[in-house]
């Protein structure tokens, strides 16, 4: 049996503070200005409140700060220098010195202030987080919509647009720093996963799915960590397909779909083992074949990945591709990054195999992050039937070529 010694280093929360203040100070200072020019957009708001805030706020506070408390306004300014001027309506001092800090509490309340600001500044767009297809850039409430109209007057009321674009880009793209960082994150994940599917965890005939699933999330928790999402653990059979909440047993594949969030990155990867019945020293060469055919179709949909094409051509020359092969495949790819399902473009969706409007019209971006999520179908000659082969692996996309954040799974873990 192999020696699991934990392959990742969890820092203190101290450390964690510094990283993620670091990294907010160089995408503020670098990457903001870069997206806001690129979309030509004057001004973006961001308005918070405390218990109901706007997704992409989480993104915007310094470690010190961990809420909007009542309200906090956000306000960045595209200079004709194209720097950013970063404005922030609150008066918690933490939030120095990565914005200044233009409002005290006193007879000027927030929205006198920010309506001065704007009238002072005179914005030709006035971008705020509203979206019809997408989530984290619809973050601007009815109410403080409202509260926001009547606070720039009649005047500029109609210069109130959609920060879409510059939302998505800001939630998407990732910083040098994090792109360093982003892969021993990963592999923190993997190496997780890979314990869950091992003999330390699984006693064949003894443990259930869902202990796996209570050891894992124990696990993480225990490291100080977050789960992305709640883990599941099934197993596929001969004589059935996916089975959840069984006792595992010889002969069974086991399969794992899990992520950590840390230092504010997401991560999002599916690993197998096989667990070898009595007699056998080594995998069924009918599964191994079918992992073979999975690899093939990861390096397909690897090869793929172009900058400029569509999250839609890059699903759709995929598929062909893979069928024209003789592989039967699926593909539900996704970004990954400040969320598990994050902002960006979309490739295929497992209930909708086929082009996807408007989120899948989204264009590959170099810098950006996601996790490659498919399966393969295939018969396997032992069992005498057609299974699925369901696999994830996290990505980078930099200088027009992917990258693994993690060791690629190539074969199936063995459990005794």
């Amino acid at each position: 049996m192999e020696d699991f010694d934990f392959c990742g280093t969890i820092l203190s929360l101290k450390e964690r503070g510094r990283t993620k203040d670091r990294w907010l100070k160089h995408r503020l200072e670098r990457l903001l200005p870069a997206i806001m020019d690129k979309h030509q957009l004057d001004l973006w708001v961001i308005i918070g409140r405390e218990y109901h805030e706007d997704p992409i706020m989480e993104t915007l506070f310094p470690a010190a700060v961990d809420s909007s408390r009542r309200l906090t306004i956000f306000a960045f300014f595209l200079n004709q220098d194209k720097t950013v001027s970063r404005y922030v309506l609150h008066a918690n001092p933490a939030f120095a010195p990565y914005y200044e800090r233009v409002w005290k509490p006193g007879p000027e309340d927030q929205w006198e202030c920010l309506g001065r600001i704007i009238r002072e500044r005179s914005p030709r767009q006035i971008g705020v987080n509203t979206s019809s297809h997408y989530s984290f850039c619809d973050g601007l409430t009815h109410t403080f919509y409202e509260k926001l109209i009547d606070a720039v007057g009649s005047k500029f009321a109609a210069n109130v647009v959609s920060a879409q674009s510059v939302a998505l880009d800001w939630l998407q793209i990732r910083s040098e720093e994090e792109l360093i960082a982003y892969p021993t994150i990963a592999e923190t994940a993997r190496c997780l996963a890979q314990e869950a599917l091992s003999n330390k965890v699984i006693h064949p005939g003894i443990t259930t799915t869902n202990d796996v699933v209570d050891w894992i999330r124990q696990r993480v928790s225990d490291l100080g960590i977050l789960t992305s999402f709640y883990p599941t653990v099934d197993v596929v059979r001969k004589g059935g397909d996916r089975l959840e909440e069984v006792i595992i047993v010889p002969g069974d594949i086991v399969h794992i779909d899990f992520g950590i969030h840390y230092l504010g990155l997401a991560t999002d990867t599916q690993q197998l083992a096989y667990v070898l019945r009595a007699g056998e020293r080594e995998v069924p060469e009918g599964l191994q074949a079918a992992m073979r055919t999975a690899i093939r179709f990861e390096d397909i949909l690897a090869e793929h990945f172009v900058e400029g094409r569509t999250g839609n051509e890059i699903f759709t020359a995929s598929m062909l591709q893979a069928k024209a092969e003789g592989i039967q495949p699926m593909i539900y790819s996704h970004p990954i990054g400040n969320h598990c399902h994050a902002a960006g473009p979309l490739i295929g969706m497992y209930d909708r195999q086929e082009e996807i409007p408007v989120r899948g019209d989204l264009a590959l971006q170099n810098n950006t992050c996601y996790a490659m999520e498919f399966n393969i179908r295939q018969y396997i000659p032992e069992w005498d039937q057609e299974i699925s082969l369901y696999m994830e692996e996290p990505v980078s996309y930099i200088h027009n070529k992917l990258h693994y954040l993690a060791k690629r799974q190539t074969a199936f873990y063995v459990i005794r």
